[in-house]
């Protein structure tokens, strides 16, 4: 790929970015300037637990599920799909990354250098502005999310976590809302603090009862309302802690 080619990529890549669709021209181009493209397979790590932050990371194409290792099972604590940046927080404390990226299927990245990034926050106040709003909700939306996890059901647990996957990249279909994903049911025990046998039991059931059809690369919710009363916390019989 020519260097015109690539760097006409980077600046359609960083228009279409929710984070940056909002800046001026100007601004889009300066971000631009500073992004490079970065391609990863399905199971690679785009970081390590402990490794700086030293890159603002966009998801261009693919998707990464964020894990904390852990002794008795790893947990998953967000996946990040196209046009969100994955872990800007650690990026803008300054921190060591608390936990592991890896790649759920084939993804494209834009990386953006942390340093040339300050100064460029520094020197242009109303990109500054946008930034800190995107992260606000993202914050928010974590906290939100933690705070869900506590004293719930198992199945109250996975219930609002195939809701959120729907509201995030559902797809209508004749069969119901489809979520275009592939999640194995360890992915799923490990997003919601649970036991893989506990997960595999829950879907298994909700299966043959058709409030969740698992396909070869997707999850159809044939009616959203049966599980949306289950995420109410009515319809489950699973222990709290299994």
């Amino acid at each position: 790929m020519s260097q015109e080619v690539r760097a006409e990529r980077i600046a359609v890549a960083v228009r279409s970015q929710p984070l940056f669709r909002g800046l001026t021209p100007e601004n889009q181009q300066r971000i631009a300037r500073l992004a490079t493209l970065r391609e990863y397979r399905r199971g690679d790590a785009i970081w390590n637990e402990g490794d700086p932050a030293d890159h603002l990371t966009l998801i261009l194409k693919g998707r990464v599920k964020i894990v904390r290792r852990a002794e008795a099972s790893d947990v998953i604590l967000e996946i990040f799909c196209p046009g969100q940046p994955v872990r800007a927080l650690a990026v803008h404390t300054g921190l060591p990354y608390h936990a592991t990226a890896i790649c759920m299927e084939p993804t494209s990245l834009l990386a953006i250098p942390s340093r040339e990034y300050f100064e460029l926050l520094e020197r242009h106040p109303d990109l500054a502005k946008a930034i800190i709003r995107e992260l606000t909700r993202i914050m928010v939306s974590l906290l939100r999310k933690l705070e869900e996890l506590r004293g719930q059901r198992i199945e109250t647990r996975i219930a609002r976590l195939f809701l959120t996957l729907a509201e995030r990249m559902g797809v209508m279909t004749p069969a119901g809302l489809e979520i275009p994903l592939r999640l194995s049911r360890q992915e799923v025990a490990e997003m919601v603090g649970t036991t893989v046998e506990t997960a595999i039991r829950v879907m298994s059931r909700w299966g043959r009862d058709g409030v969740l059809v698992t396909g070869e690369d997707r999850f159809v919710i044939p009616t959203r309302e049966r599980l949306q009363q289950i995420a109410e916390g009515g319809g489950g019989d699973e222990d709290r802690t299994a």
